[in-house]
């Protein structure tokens, strides 16, 4: 092997060290941080199964890196399996980017958000996702990023997604953008929440937001710029994470010693810091999803007592457009005389007799 790709070999080998160890110095301390200041929430992401996170596999992002370094269980599909995968409302999909995908994939996409389920896209999946599944809420600017890091404000610190998401008390956020990310231009202004924006994004690209959500029926989209998965080198301290522990917030004095003699305690602390950011949001976003599925409980609280066809119109002669089962749950949205306009946990719609509903 030449010299020169032996070098090159050696660089890659020593980059992907340094930061899987940052990730995993990042999900030692989320996981001992939520035990102290959260318990309840560290129980919430401890009973999350595979099949409740859903990725979408994109060929510029790897946010199941994300979530198997903050040990967060999945499921990965692809693009072409979006259509024909059983979607329900209590599952959260996040779409890499850049989320190509069939157009019956993305039709998929908006009824599981109607149905109470949880989106998370991210850069390009802004244009072929987003825009296409949800229009009038959000779009791309027409402008694309450079390849750089950008200082972020936070501005709905009360917003569960942004919370506790910096380890270090004053610290500022940086985001990294990839070359080519798209600006997020913001549509409908009542509906959509911007919880992070970048001033300098906006005078260099015409468009500030960062990090937004909106909801869409019964359910909700977060969209971000650039990608999930950290791309770069941090500008924060560049000395040893077990030097700069000591600063870190939500940990016992007992939690602090046993890092420093961790495997990670070597890692960058501007990495660790960076690294735990985007793993705290992504808990965050889980934990969340598991509180708001008890309240979709008690909205799809009925089901029917014997499969039902859902018809189009109450009129027993219209086709059905899908098939009501058993157990499925269900939202009444609409009565008219002896039949009820039903929305399942799929995101189906359609007209049954009120007498085949029951209580779940």
């Amino acid at each position: 092997m030449p010299a020169r790709l032996l070098l090159f070999c050696a660089l890659f080998s020593a980059a992907a060290l340094a930061d899987e160890r940052s990730e995993k110095a990042a999900a030692d301390l989320l996981h001992r941080r939520l035990h102290r200041e959260n318990p309840d929430d560290a129980l919430l992401l401890r009973s999350v199964h595979g099949k409740l996170v859903v990725v979408v596999a994109g060929s510029m992002d790897h946010v199941q890196n994300v979530l198997s370094a903050a040990r967060i269980e999945h499921t990965v599909i692809h693009p072409a399996q979006v259509a024909d995968y059983p979607l329900k409302s209590n599952m959260i999909v996040m779409v890499n980017c850049p989320g190509v995908m069939p157009d019956a994939g993305v039709r998929r996409i908006e009824r599981f958000v109607r149905a109470g389920g949880l989106l998370y896209t991210t850069d390009w999946s802004l244009k072929n996702v987003v825009e296409k599944a949800f229009p009038g809420t959000i779009a791309h600017n027409g402008r694309s990023t450079g390849h750089e890091v950008v200082p972020v404000e936070i501005d709905r610190e009360d917003d569960n997604l942004m919370s506790r998401v910096l380890l270090r008390n004053g610290s500022s956020p940086q985001w990294f953008l990839e070359g080519s990310s798209y600006p997020i231009n913001i549509l409908d202004r009542e509906r959509v929440r911007v919880l992070a924006h970048s001033r300098h994004m906006r005078q260099r690209y015409g468009a500030g937001p960062v990090v937004v959500r909106f909801r869409w029926e019964d359910g909700e989209v977060i969209h971000v710029v650039s990608h999930f998965y950290r791309q770069l080198a941090t500008r924060g301290p560049q000395v040893a994470a077990a030097q700069a522990v000591d600063s870190f917030q939500g940990l016992s004095q007992e939690d602090k010693d046993a890092f420093k003699k961790s495997a990670g305690a070597g890692a960058t602390a501007g990495d660790v810091e960076s690294s735990y950011a985007f793993q705290r949001m992504t808990a965050n976003l889980v934990t969340g999803k598991q509180r708001y599925n008890k309240k979709l409980e008690q909205t799809y609280n009925m089901t029917v007592k014997a499969p039902q066809p859902l018809r189009a119109e109450p009129s027993a002669a219209a086709p059905a457009v899908a098939a009501g089962e058993q157990g499925t749950a269900m939202r009444v949205l609409e009565k008219k005389g002896k039949h009820a306009k039903v929305r399942d946990e799929m995101g189906n719609e359609g007209w049954v007799p009120a007498e085949s509903l029951t209580a779940r």
